[in-house]
């Protein structure tokens, strides 16, 4: 449950001039996430990577922040967030580890400075992962990384999100990484432009994502453009998205391909799920990934669920299921795991 605070409140109470300065309006939120899971490597090509099944506790991505918003002037606020991953299984995650930023909100739109995943991510690849908020073993493993820096959360980004025009908002985002250059080159960062339409039951979204000299690629650059949206049919929801994206590195360049599809079928407090996605690697089949899934809500904010996951590498796929690390990506490997878990946002 969100606690909403007023500062002149918590003033009064603690009688400290310091809360004050607080700002007009504080949310605290999070979630809870964490399932039991059985997670398999079948068909693995190095004899150093057996085939072999595991039994582990999978945190998908608990959190914990703080937001908040005061007013400075009639239309303009000042807002900030710090957000944290929270590992219930092992815990030793870092104070604003994830989405951590300042920034002002008005007229001209939402101006923000930190540490993010960024615009291109949450308005497509995220939107359409419904059935456990694309976290842990059966997250979207198929993305081309360039979408979010090669890193995840990208340190030393501005992003700008427009006022709405109609149904239509654009986001503009320059992330600097915070990554150490490569001699010679210049320094590493990450672009990331989306345009979104909002209209009823209809999101959809087109995005360019660049990303430079970034270690993992330099000398050299990443780029990917993506189209995708969901459809609330009420009786489904339908998501999909197309990337075409290409890499260049050290003079050798790699083309990928990549399409998903995501569905779910509510009724009263159940859901049922299905996802596949494709990768192409210059022309070849990467691998496939594929997640059937069953929630039940308890709560709008509580519910358990279930589900069954796996990637299937071909011969020049490497793909793996997240924050599985207790096996190792191998061309030609399948990964899967099925699981139970629960989950709670507050």
């Amino acid at each position: 449950m969100k606690r909403k605070v007023l500062a002149a409140s918590l003033a009064s109470v603690f009688a400290m001039p310091a809360f004050a300065q607080l700002p007009a309006e504080i949310t605290i939120y999070g979630r809870v996430n964490i399932s039991a899971e059985r997670i398999e490597t079948d068909n693995s090509s190095d004899p150093a990577v057996p085939n072999q099944s595991n039994y582990e506790l999978v945190d998908n991505n608990s959190r914990i922040g703080i937001r908040g918003k005061k007013e400075l002037t009639p239309g303009l606020n000042a807002i900030f967030q710090i957000e944290s991953r929270v590992n219930l299984t092992r815990g030793g995650d870092v104070l604003s580890s994830r989405d951590s930023f300042a920034g002002l909100q008005g007229g001209f739109g939402t101006l923000r400075a930190g540490r993010t995943v960024g615009p291109v991510y949450y308005a497509t690849y995220d939107y359409i992962s419904m059935h456990n908020h694309d976290t842990g073993t059966s997250s979207d493993a198929l993305l081309n990384p360039t979408v979010v820096g090669f890193q995840g959360f990208m340190n030393n980004t501005l992003w700008y999100t427009s006022p709405k025009f109609g149904p239509i908002t654009i986001d503009a985002a320059l992330s600097l990484l915070g990554e150490d250059r490569v001699a010679g080159q210049s320094q590493p960062r990450h672009t990331g432009l989306v345009a979104s339409y909002d209209q009823g039951p209809l999101h959809a979204a087109v995005s360019y994502a660049n990303t430079e000299n970034h270690p993992a690629i330099a000398p050299g650059d990443a780029t990917a453009w993506t189209v995708g949206g969901a459809l609330d049919l009420k009786f489904m929801v339908l998501g999909a998205l197309y990337e075409t994206g290409e890499t260049d590195s050290g003079g050798t360049t790699t083309d990928r391909d990549y399409w998903r599809v995501a569905a779910m079928f509510p009724f009263g407090q159940h859901e049922l799920h299905l996802n596949y996605g494709v990768a192409d690697i210059d022309g070849d089949r990467g691998a496939t990934q594929w997640t059937v899934g069953y929630n039940y809500n308890i709560t709008k904010t509580t519910k358990v669920y279930a589900f069954y996951t796996m990637i299937d590498n071909d011969r020049v796929g490497t793909f793996l299921l997240d924050q599985a690390d207790t096996i190792t990506a191998t061309p030609g490997a399948e990964y899967s795991s099925i699981a139970v878990g629960f989950r709670h946002n507050f």
